[in-house]
């Protein structure tokens, strides 16, 4: 009798091992094959603006080197929160990527208490693609051509300069009340809905001053004027313009990055291939040049460099919310 249950459970454990290696073997095969169907890039943003511009450009490129089309697709919403949750629910064997930002990995995780997902575990890092820094941009009325003069005037006039941002808990609102809470002053933020209102109050002279990523235009027309760029490295779109860092509040940075992501648990193998067709298509010169166009900077990140990054940009606008007590609507 004895011999026949140690005989059962033998076999049993056979059984297991023969299941786990066919098991291995086809996950293998799988990853070994990858992508033999159409990989959908969700991007948490409606079309036509720079984001989804600047997807696109990426998976057109990527999806000739992978041999397989990537699909964009929006899903905006709530902030990017739909986006962002539809790639947490859908399957971890990566043909559905995030068109993942500094706003989906920070400002927006920094401000929600109602995500329903974690922006760090719930994300497998893939490849970081693009950064930009906003320029603190003002009408030509405003009285300073640097940040030290619009830190003398801010300082003399408490509230009478205005900051105009996409919305409460958007980029140039947190990049806005960073500069308040590091300069020691008082410029009113003002928000709008979306980016363009705010910088066509600007141009109007109905608002005074905006952090923008997406000014050139406007500044070369000489509608607005460029005080400063707010990354600690100097902006290649304006190689003769300080830093705010520079320009008299040292250790002062915002800058905002383009990245992809996959669900959590995704093979690290497909990870891998994704990563590196990433990695060949920004380094084509056509790709280079539109995304310059519109001002991108590329800056490719493996994996463990991405991932480092979600975490230090959650962390950090964490703490800006804190510091200049930015509240979720």
């Amino acid at each position: 009798m004895d011999l026949i249950n140690r005989a059962s459970r033998l076999k049993a454990k056979l059984v297991f091992i023969l299941g786990f290696c066919l098991l291995s073997q086809l996950t293998q095969a799988q990853t070994s094959s990858f992508p033999n169907r159409p990989i959908h890039l969700i991007v948490p943003t409606a079309p036509g603006a720079i984001t989804d511009i600047a997807a696109r450009l990426v998976a057109q490129k990527m999806g000739t080197l992978l041999g397989q089309p990537i699909i964009v697709d929006n899903k905006a919403g709530a902030g990017t929160m739909i986006g962002s949750d539809f790639v947490v629910k859908s399957p971890a064997d990566g043909y559905t990527l995030l068109y993942a930002s500094s706003i989906t990995h920070g400002t927006l995780p920094a401000l929600s208490k109602s995500l329903p997902y974690d922006p760090i575990k719930d994300f497998t890092p893939v490849a970081g693609v693009f950064w930009y820094a906003s320029t603190i941009v003002c009408h030509p009325s405003v009285p300073a051509n640097n940040i030290k003069e619009l830190i003398e005037y801010a300082k003399k006039n408490p509230n009478k300069l205005t900051n105009a941002s996409a919305g409460v808990g958007s980029g140039n609102h947190f990049s806005g009340e960073l500069f308040n809470v590091m300069a020691g002053v008082q410029i009113l933020h003002v928000p709008y809905k979306g980016s363009g209102p705010a910088m066509q109050d600007v141009i109007a002279g109905h608002a005074s001053c905006s952090h923008d990523g997406a000014s050139k235009q406007y500044v070369e027309a000489g509608k607005v004027k460029a005080l400063a760029t707010t990354g600690l490295e100097k902006d290649p779109r304006y190689p003769n313009l300080l830093t705010v860092n520079d320009s008299g509040i040292p250790g002062y940075s915002v800058t905002w990055w383009q990245a992809l992501a996959a669900p959590a648990g995704t093979p690290p193998e497909v990870v891998a291939k994704i990563s590196e067709a990433a990695k060949l298509a920004l380094s084509d010169s056509q790709l280079q040049s539109k995304a310059y166009d519109i001002g991108l900077n590329i800056k490719y990140l493996g994996p463990l460099e991405l991932g480092k990054q979600m975490q230090d940009t959650l962390q950090k606008f964490k703490t800006i919310a804190e510091q200049a007590h930015i509240k979720e609507n």
